[in-house]
């Protein structure tokens, strides 16, 4: 295709111009400097639309009309334009087909689901800077990115996406009554309707053309511009002579030429949906292709994002002190601060008062003695339902594994009060020998499955489904001794109301149990690694992955595993959960105890940014501090990540050097809103 146009030609100048001269051409002047007559706009005589008899006359004056005005009549004839095509077309008979292509055409988003600016969350310097990418990584093997369809708010994307791919089908069928046999018009000539028409595809062509450029290498951004002009592109399909499957083919030899050949299968995918669509002119398959090409474009873009915190990940974790120290007391001295230090103090105030009489300073480390105080309020605050010991939100990075584990504990304190039942039972039956573990796991077992995926929902999960679970501690009760049991509804509501009675009247005393199990195993734990780098952290305390699992989405709250529930004993469960505790426990502390908690002086000063960080690893390159706060540029040894590049380096060293920016939509919301992989 040759290009007619400068390559640089803007996504903004892909619409055709509005005619200046012509029958209408001073009618559409007018309306585009946002003023025209409101009267009859008539030429020679003929018939109008409705079948009438139209004579000439000059235009005549009433009152001034606003442009939004005029828009609106030329959209709504579009639309009426649109519902007369699609009434001759067989696959349309059905109405409701057609409004609902209509009700896209009016309504729908004119840019498509995926743009470079969605997609530039994705970029190395944004995912280096994202504080939340950043105090995650730690804690996940598998973290990447992959596209949100989950939640509300992927509902809400995935509904906004088919509707602008509904709204894209209109404008091609649109475009085939407007080009290829322009029906009787109001106001305007037709090539103010063409440029009405053309709310999306020119957008389109331009996404394409500007997601293309920044996965490609600068060598191939010429032919980039060249076979993605968008205005030669638009007056070629005006004329009919735009060829779409060639176009696309171009397009997936640039991508085979880029992507991962896993990727191939998929990108022949599109070229032949585009070959069929356009053979047999089925404007939903060609949309289909396109949507195809965008979906590819966002996961070659996820490809080279993943591979990047792949490179990088090593040293992120090993920065992750000194990174988000940094990033913290900036934020406070500036007052730009998400967290509040006065009540932080206060909590670790209250922290100390309440455990004082557990440490002896005299005879043991203060710093250990203080750390381990901290460990005995975290642990305290996941198995207490009591709001008084809340955590502050200097945790607020943590806040989704905390809820996860405040829920996994929960579950097992549950758990417990169901066995307590079923021993009760099991004594009232005469059987008091020793439960065999095969016992417990059975009833683990069938409790998990009665659950099913409402395990780690919290409290309420169980008593909903109180019934079922006190009918199955009944029954293997009665098995385990050696009776057939009884259903009759007198026996089972006693059961039912025995088992509720339990979750209401001894939680806290079963939760205040287990916390006296756990809390040995946190303390241990945080001993043990209490000298530890991030990366040691991470490799002692975060869980290996079973095989096949789905990587982490950015940022998919953790959620409890239920096959762990049901598969792992007790001991392995309070062992997992130390772990993740005293996790959590030495990151939070080496961040935040000089800044919120230890610290004498109510609110940091700028002479605190220097505060050298605790005691690391040997293998940690150790930042300076510059006058102004900040980092100088932290130089990786080889040691620690060989496989980065020089240009993540770069990358790397740039916004160590820079305010970091404050995470946007992306990592909490933008990249989880990313649409959906094709």
């Amino acid at each position: 295709m040759n290009a007619q146009t400068p390559a640089s030609t803007r996504a903004a100048d892909a619409f055709l111009p509005l005619p200046t001269s012509g029958v209408d051409g001073t009618q559409a002047c007018k309306a585009a400097n946002g003023s025209t007559w409101d009267g009859a706009i008539v030429s020679a005589e003929g018939v109008t639309r409705d079948g009438s008899r139209r004579v000439a006359c000059h235009h005549q004056y009433t009152r001034p009309r606003s442009l939004s005005l005029i828009e609106r009549d030329i959209s709504e004839e579009l639309v009426d334009v649109l519902m007369d095509y699609l009434q001759e077309d067989s696959e349309f008979k059905d109405k409701a087909r057609r409004e609902e292509l209509a009700d896209a055409f009016r309504h729908a988003a004119e840019f498509p689901p995926i743009t470079k600016q969605s997609l530039s969350e994705l970029d190395i310097q944004n995912i280096i800077s994202n504080i939340k990418l950043r105090h995650d990584v730690n804690f996940d093997r598998d973290l990447s990115f992959r596209p949100n369809t989950e939640g509300p708010k992927g509902q809400q994307k995935n509904l906004q996406s088919q509707s602008y791919w509904l709204a894209l089908q209109a404008e091609l069928h649109l475009y085939t009554r407007l080009f290829r046999g322009t029906p009787t018009l109001r106001h305007v000539e037709p090539s103010v309707y063409f440029q009405h028409a053309q709310k999306r595809v020119p957008k389109l062509f331009a996404t394409i053309h500007e997601v293309l450029k920044s996965l490609v290498p600068d060598r191939d951004h010429d032919r980039v511009d060249e076979h993605l002009d968008v205005r030669m592109l638009m007056q070629e399909i005006e004329r009919g002579v735009c060829d779409m499957v060639a176009l696309v083919e171009w397009t997936a030899h640039l991508l085979k030429e880029h992507c991962a050949p896993m990727r191939d299968g998929f990108v022949d995918g599109m070229v032949s949906r585009m070959r069929k669509g356009a053979a047999n002119q089925d404007m939903a398959t060609i949309v289909d292709s396109l949507r195809s090409l965008l979906g590819m474009l966002e996961t070659m873009k996820l490809d080279v994002a993943n591979h990047q915190i792949r490179n990088l990940k090593t040293l992120l974790i090993e920065d992750t002190v000194n990174y988000e120290s940094h990033y913290h007391l900036d934020r406070i001295v500036n007052q730009r601060a998400k967290v509040n230090v006065d009540a932080a103090q206060k909590w670790w105030a209250g922290v100390v008062r309440d455990l004082q009489l557990h440490h002896t300073s005299a005879t043991r480390d203060i710093a250990r003695a203080k750390l381990e105080s901290f460990s005995h309020a975290v642990t305290s605050s996941l198995s207490s339902r009591n709001s008084q010991q809340e955590l502050p939100d200097t945790f607020y990075l943590d806040s989704d594994r905390l809820r996860a584990l405040r829920l996994e504990i929960e579950d097992l304190t549950h758990f417990e009060i169901c066995f307590t039942m079923f021993n009760q039972l099991r004594k009232d039956l005469g059987h008091y020998g020793t439960v065999l573990n095969d016992s417990k796991s059975r009833l683990r077992s069938s409790l998990a499955a009665i659950l099913g995926e409402n395990v780690g929902h919290g409290s309420q999960t169980w008593m909903n489904n109180s019934e079922s679970l006190s009918l199955e501690i009944y029954r293997q009760a009665h098995a385990i001794a050696g009776r057939p049991p009884t259903f009759n509804h007198c026996v089972l509501h006693n059961t039912n109301e025995c088992l509720r009675t339990l979750f209401y009247s001894t939680f806290s005393s079963h939760a205040v149990t287990l916390e006296a199990v756990l809390l040995p195993q946190v303390l241990t734990c945080v001993s043990k690694h209490y000298n530890g780098s991030p990366t040691e952290l991470y490799n002692s305390l975060v869980a290996t992955p079973l095989p096949n699992s789905t990587p982490s989405f950015i940022p998919l709250p953790p959620t409890v595993d239920t096959f762990s529930f049901c598969n792992n004993t007790p001991q392995e469960r309070l062992t997992d959960l130390s772990k993740r505790i005293s996790h959590i426990v030495l990151l939070h502390w080496r961040i935040w105890a000089n800044i919120a908690y230890v610290q004498n002086d109510a609110a940091p000063t700028n002479a605190q940014l220097s505060t050298p960080p605790p005691p690391q690893s040997s293998t940690r390159p150790h930042p300076v501090a510059t006058s102004s706060g900040h980092t100088a540029p932290l130089t990786p040894t080889a040691p620690i990540c060989p496989s980065v590049s020089e240009h993540e380096v770069q990358a790397v060293d740039m916004m160590k050097t820079v305010d970091p920016p404050d995470p946007g939509s992306g990592y909490e919301s933008g990249v989880s809103e990313e649409t959906r992989l094709p």
